[in-house]
């Protein structure tokens, strides 16, 4: 044992003595004392849009689809599915144990003006029952021991012989296979408009059950707003979020939430534009809309529950108002000119819905949502992906101007349209905004070849939020790819003010845009990609300022790196990109010396490597430690990524 012990030893001192031996491969050398670039302080967060179930079936954490009976045929991007939805989409009709009756979606009294359409049960037989039942989005996962918040509003006909009848009503959780995990049985009904609730535990786990309502007896019952609900939501809250999405968001220790668009802001046409006050007040008064990727929403996460979340992240919200254009990727349409000022109110009254004090009109609605208090908010966005048309060009000015005016202090973050050739970005120079949005989305060779697009920026031009940009794959090389392109925008952190991923979450299944997305996921598992682990090693590991470095003996663009200094950690962090083959890196460091051990956080794998449904930790980030020094010697495997921490104080 003392001869093995030795042996050890030895070895380690040579290993050691090795690490400080000057190399043939590449030498980067840092001054760490040499700021080159101040990073912002929001540099990295996350872009929402309801894509691919990403909020009703996805973030918002309701389990029943169509709740409402709202949905019809729409139209849809990349989407044949829209086309064939229905006012019973979700729901089918059960009949049990001999029972008769009718089952149809009516406007017969309706709930309220937003939400008409409503589901009419009339039972006609003294034995057995008829309903409907609601198969959630591909079922509904129930774990036993956990609570279910149940709640519908209902109404009974009580005209004649109806109302000498006996009659039941009954709710149940069941499995595939018809088993009742939990049940409650409401009695007489009011003859006007109620909310009725009940909270349900079922007996046993099943990933694919389903709320059963069941009507017997004589008589008729009208129901809508049906709603299904675990009690365990993100941070407890009501009308909740999905626990485990929202953590993995968290987990990325996101500086800034831009929502809710997208291409969905501006819709297929003006009749279908994101309507932000359509998402206030009672979720049952929400005017539900369809979007534009050819699928319904309730609405239910709204800007409310939008400002919620970037208030339980500590991320500075970025909502964005659209311009009275359609989306550029449909048919072109305007609001017309005269009519304008309406549209702008509407981006004036979402700043007083989110900072106004409580005795404004919108403040005093959002105080009476619960929330009293001003989310403060200190950006607001304009448009997305506008094209360069004379109509856009007449639009943007009005809103620069209004704003401006009205809430100087705001920070406008405008729009360079969608490409790198950024159309609009002169034109937010001229109207003098905060920063200008830009989108791509190329393969990752282009995020390769371009890690030094901002490097000849004009300093003198707004600052740049790249706001959507996907290298269109997950695989492990797509991830190298765009961390590359990460190490360019750290280098120009005084330019690139934001940057984020799109789209950020996709349900299995249900998917409009499938070539990249950062987080998969389907009603029981999430999958992180190595896109998303690249972008949580770069927010964790940011630092304050990009320092001097020199680099030597370098292969060419497929090495990519970024020091940079955090000043309350006192360490200096060194990410590392490698889309090439293996390769051994020197880093010197000039003026400073790395004391005791520092951390590497490291993301490898093969090119076409990547996290599925099947194997979701195909590729995880591992952590080890490093030795510190003056010189310290790195092994840098090929496609990979890492984060290296040294204290150098």
């Amino acid at each position: 044992m003392k001869r093995l012990l030795a042996i050890c030893t030895i070895a380690s001192l040579l290993a050691l003595h090795v690490t400080a031996q000057p190399t043939d491969g590449p030498v980067l050398k840092v001054y760490p004392d040499q700021v080159q670039a101040a990073l912002s302080d929001h540099l990295y967060g996350i872009f929402f849009e309801d894509i691919n179930f990403g909020a009703d079936g996805g973030l918002y954490a309701e389990l029943l689809q169509n709740r409402s009976f709202e949905y019809f045929p729409v139209r849809g991007e990349m989407n044949d599915g829209g086309y064939d939805l229905h006012a019973l989409t979700a729901w089918e009709v059960v009949h049990r144990d001999g029972g008769e009756g009718r089952v149809v979606v009516t406007r017969a009294i309706p709930l309220n003006d937003v939400n008409r359409n409503n589901l009419e049960i009339f039972s006609w037989s003294d034995e057995g029952a008829v309903g409907v039942y609601n198969t959630g989005y591909d079922g509904i996962p129930l774990k036993a021991g956990e609570n279910y918040l149940f709640s519908a509003y209902m109404r009974r006909e009580v005209r004649g012989w109806e109302r000498r009848s006996p009659y039941s009503l009954t709710v149940r959780l069941e499995d595939p296979e018809g088993n009742v995990l939990a049940e409650t049985d409401f009695g007489d009904l009011s003859a006007d408009w109620k909310k009725y609730t009940a909270t349900f535990a079922p007996a046993a786990s099943v990933p694919e059950g389903r709320l059963v309502i069941l009507a017997g007896g004589r008589g008729k019952v009208q129901l809508d707003m049906v709603s299904l609900f675990p009690e365990d939501t993100y941070n407890n809250r009501k009308n909740g979020l999905r626990r485990d999405l929202v953590e993995t968001l968290e987990a990325m220790q996101p500086t800034f939430l831009r929502f809710p668009g997208g291409c969905i802001l501006h819709g297929w046409g003006i009749d279908n534009v994101y309507n932000w006050k359509h998402t206030t007040g009672d979720v049952a008064e929400r005017k539900p809309n369809w979007n534009r990727w050819g699928y319904h929403q309730t609405y239910g996460l709204g800007y409310y529950e939008y400002f919620l979340l970037s208030e339980d992240l500590g991320a500075e919200p970025l909502p964005v108002v659209p311009l009275g254009v359609a989306c550029s990727f449909t048919e072109f349409e305007c609001v017309p000119m005269e009519h304008m000022d309406h549209v702008i109110q509407d981006a004036l009254d979402l700043v007083e819905f989110a900072n106004g004090p409580v005795t404004s009109k919108w403040g005093a609605v959002r105080a009476e949502m619960g929330h009293p208090e001003p989310f403060g908010i200190n950006y607001i966005c304009l448009g997305n992906e506008e094209g360069d048309t004379p109509e856009v060009r007449e639009r943007i000015p009005l809103f620069v101007k209004a704003i401006g005016e009205k809430y100087p202090d705001l920070k406008i973050i405008g729009t360079s349209g969608l490409s790198p050739d950024v159309p609009l970005y002169g034109l937010m120079a001229e109207l003098d905004v905060y920063s200008s949005d830009e989108h791509y989305y190329f393969p990752p060779e282009w995020y390769i070849d371009n890690q030094d697009r901002f490097d000849d920026w004009d300093r003198s031009k707004p600052l740049v939020f790249v706001g959507e940009y996907a290298s269109l794959g997950n695989k492990m090389f797509n991830a190298v790819a765009e961390a590359i392109y990460l190490t360019g925008i750290e280098r120009n952190g005084d330019i690139v003010d934001m940057a984020c991923y799109a789209p950020l979450l996709a349900r299995y299944g249900n998917t409009q845009w499938k070539r990249a997305n950062l987080i998969w996921f389907d009603n029981e598992l999430v999958v992180r990609t190595p896109n998303y682990y690249v972008q949580q090693l770069f927010s964790t590991n940011k630092g304050n300022v990009y320092v001097r470095n020199e680099q030597q003996n370098w292969p060419g663009k497929e090495l990519g790196v970024s020091p940079t200094y955090d000043a309350a950690a006192g360490e200096l962090i060194i990410k590392i990109a490698n889309a090439g083959e293996a390769t051994t890196l020197e880093i010197d460091l000039e003026g400073k010396k790395a004391h005791g051990k520092g951390t590497v956080t490291l993301l490898q794998g093969d090119k076409d490597a990547e996290n599925t449904r099947e194997h979701p930790e195909n590729i995880v980030p591992v952590t080890t430690f490093i030795k510190g020094g003056k010189r310290i010697r790195v092994e840098v495997p090929a496609i990979s990524v890492q984060a290296i921490r040294l204290p150098v104080k």
